[in-house]
């Protein structure tokens, strides 16, 4: 017979019965073993006392990090040759706040509901007799209050000053 037409041999030098056989009885005496040490290690005339107490685990340090003040204290690690931690800050205490008035545009888009229960939409959103909320407007986020509404007009209060809201003739 040509080597053309020879049949190939198996990879494995083992057929597969073999193996398979072979995991079994390392598995079987793997749970022998087993079986005989939990055996030793029981104590003698006794059974286990059960308890519920948690195992102490070790405590974990904190770390703490403090920033140096002069450079015989310590450098950044990251950038040792930098001089901001050493630099002079500033603190002002005694500064007074200022009140900025904030143009927020609100805009009424509409008036619904009955008589009794009126609902308001501005800056596309539905309030009712004193809800609050946010809008969105041209500087972002507002929070305001609803504390009227009327059939052509809306009183609102944003951050401590009341505004009258108006609808728009031709809307």
């Amino acid at each position: 017979m040509s080597r053309l037409f020879r049949p190939m041999k198996p990879r494995s030098p083992l057929p597969l019965e073999k193996p398979l056989a072979l995991a079994l009885a390392i598995l079987g005496l793997g749970y022998a073993c087993f079986a005989a040490q939990t055996q030793t290690n029981a104590p003698s005339g006794s059974a286990p006392a059960a308890t519920n107490a948690l195992l102490l685990l070790p405590q974990i340090p904190q770390s703490i990090f403090i920033i140096p003040i002069a450079p015989h204290e310590g450098k950044d690690p990251f950038f040792p040759r930098s001089m901001r931690l050493y630099s002079d800050v500033v603190v002002r205490t005694n500064l007074q706040p200022t009140t900025a008035v904030v143009a927020v545009e609100l805009k009424l888009n509409g008036i619904s509901g009955t008589a009794n229960h009126r609902l308001a939409i501005i800056n596309n959103r539905t309030f009712e007799v004193g809800e609050e909320g946010e809008v969105v407007s041209s500087v972002g986020h507002v929070h305001i209050i609803c504390k009227d509404i009327k059939t052509d007009s809306v009183r609102v209060l944003i951050s401590g000053e009341e505004r009258i809201v108006r609808l728009r003739p031709n809307s």
